[in-house]
């Protein structure tokens, strides 16, 4: 059973993508290739290119138990964004892959990375694919005495990496949703609940091994290719195509006391959407780094999602005052839960269906306070939203991830406060198109992102589609843009010369090469 709304294998695209060129280069790709090369109007390739979306029963609660790559295939998520690539190389291993980086060099083809398949550019028009979605292996690692590791191919997912640390005791900072892949996550720093504790992701990524722009396959750490390995720590996929990824993890209890509640802004009876959102705001001013709270502002509900993550925390840690004594909340629960679960899946409804294929556009900015002025912002734009799918996901940052040094990886606003995810979501309906529709969320989201500017710093990686095509036009339209790398956009220039000076991956927040 799909989400019901994905466009139908067998679409026409509008404009055609090009065949490629039967030459020399193509006949070597396809005699060292072991796995499936499909071009557009090819049997499978529609498939290859929506990926298989999730069946609506598996995305139930209970779906960490039962994840894997065979109940949860890799699924093109934004549907908006999936367009029509020229080709799409399923790669059945690292040989493969540097098969298609060498053939996309030598032939000229624009070669774009699927990997979580939750990019905007995973399937850009008319690119050569080079789709993971094989490469999910994620397994735990131990050593006597030693740390422990997470060892994950460069198509892994969330889910997978979750599923691998599941009851294990040790853990990382992740992402929220199960089917974003680790690839774009991690190559953009990183963040996740347990950030303020642990750090970003990049700070627990150790190792990679990465096939660069030549076609080889290079290990990267600090002692091999440091270079490489600073600028694949938040350089947004423009180094090469990650293939292997090895974490140190830390030890973590998984069952954590967990505060939720939730906000009704009834007009005269409760505190309105500005008072929860200050209200919200001004409790993360007093919690410790061992506390990580989240709020989701929708045009309904305000929901709020608390956890104490220390190994000393217990439910009576955010039953204090400070966390539980501001608002009218209709819905409280302060209790212990499964962390890995509640993440992934009780997070994004209770029939998970935030986690199932759909058209969005997402965008955020990045702040390094949250003043009154920006929480107005944010109620105001949310009670005008044009649809129930539009709302706003307000992240505290800060704790570890904000100690190391901006110049310790490609990441340079470690020092943000706030991330505030703003995310547009729709669908037709009987009374207006899905394209009138889609400009309406579109327009909404935009206009928010740009009401917050004089109050960011920022912004976090590439989530916008309008920010993806080039980095100089993204400039015009998207004023943050450049704010992405900050003081370290002068290295990743010269790195990008070192390892990728033709630019072979630029289908992505791309990184201009600084050439002498």
């Amino acid at each position: 059973m799909s989400c019901g709304f994905c466009a139908p294998e067998g679409a026409v695209a509008d404009v055609e993508p090009h065949a490629l060129f039967a030459d020399e280069h193509l006949s070597t790709l396809t005699d060292t290739l072991t796995g499936t090369l499909l071009q557009y109007g090819d049997a499978g390739y529609d498939a290859a290119r929506l990926g298989t979306v999730w069946a609506h029963e598996e995305c139930l609660k209970g779906g960490r138990e039962k994840f894997s790559p065979e109940t949860h295939p890799t699924e093109t998520w934004n549907l908006d964004s999936c367009e029509f690539p020229a080709a799409i190389c399923v790669v059945a291993g690292v040989p493969d892959v540097q098969a298609c980086v060498r053939y996309c060099a030598a032939s000229g083809e624009r070669l774009a990375v699927a990997g979580g398949r939750h990019s905007h550019t995973c399937m850009a028009q008319d690119a050569f694919v080079v789709d993971l979605q094989k490469l999910r292996s994620a397994k735990l690692e131990k050593t006597d005495g030693g740390p422990a590791f997470l060892r994950c191919g460069g198509g892994a997912l969330n889910g997978d990496a979750h599923r691998a640390l599941d009851q294990s005791g040790y853990g990382m900072t992740l992402g929220h949703h199960p089917g974003t892949g680790l690839g774009g996550l991690v190559q953009q720093g990183g963040h996740g609940p347990l950030e303020k504790l642990y750090g970003l992701s990049i700070d627990a990524w150790v190792e990679a091994t990465v096939v660069t722009a030549d076609g080889a396959s290079r290990t990267a750490s600090a002692t091999e290719h440091p270079d490489l390995f600073w600028a694949l720590r938040g350089g947004c996929g423009n180094f090469g195509v990650v293939t292997e990824f090895l974490f140190e993890l830390m030890p973590f209890n998984q069952y954590l006391p967990s505060l939720q509640r939730v906000h009704l802004p009834v007009p005269v009876l409760c505190p309105s959407r500005f008072e929860v959102i200050r209200g919200w705001r001004d409790m993360c001013g007093v919690a410790p780094r061992n506390v990580s709270p989240l709020l989701i502002v929708t045009p309904t509900p305000l929901i709020e999602l608390t956890y104490a993550i220390a190994p000393a925390d217990t439910v009576e840690t955010l039953k204090q005052e400070k966390y539980t004594g501001w608002g009218m909340p209709v819905v409280v629960e302060v209790t212990t839960r499964c962390y890995i679960h509640e993440i992934s899946w009780d997070i994004l409804g209770p029939s998970s269906d935030a986690n199932l294929a759909g058209n969005y556009y997402p965008t955020s900015a990045l702040l390094a306070k949250f003043p009154d002025e920006a929480c107005a912002i944010v109620a105001d734009h949310v009670s005008r939203a044009p649809n129930a799918d539009c709302g706003v996901i307000c992240n505290q940052l800060g704790g570890k991830a904000a100690e190391v040094p901006k110049d310790a990886t490609a990441v340079y606003h470690r020092d943000a406060g706030f991330w505030l995810i703003i995310n547009a979501g729709w669908k037709g309906s009987l009374f207006a198109s899905e394209a009138d529709e889609r400009d309406k969320a579109v327009a909404w989201a935009k206009g928010l992102r740009d009401a917050l500017l004089p109050y960011a710093i920022g912004r976090y990686g590439a989530l916008s589609q309008d920010a993806a095509d080039g980095w100089n036009d993204a400039c015009g339209q998207d004023p943050l843009a450049m704010a992405s790398w900050g003081a370290n956009y002068g290295r990743l220039r010269e790195l990008k010369a070192k390892y990728d000076p033709a630019n072979l991956f630029r289908i992505n927040h791309n990184i201009e090469p600084r050439l002498k």
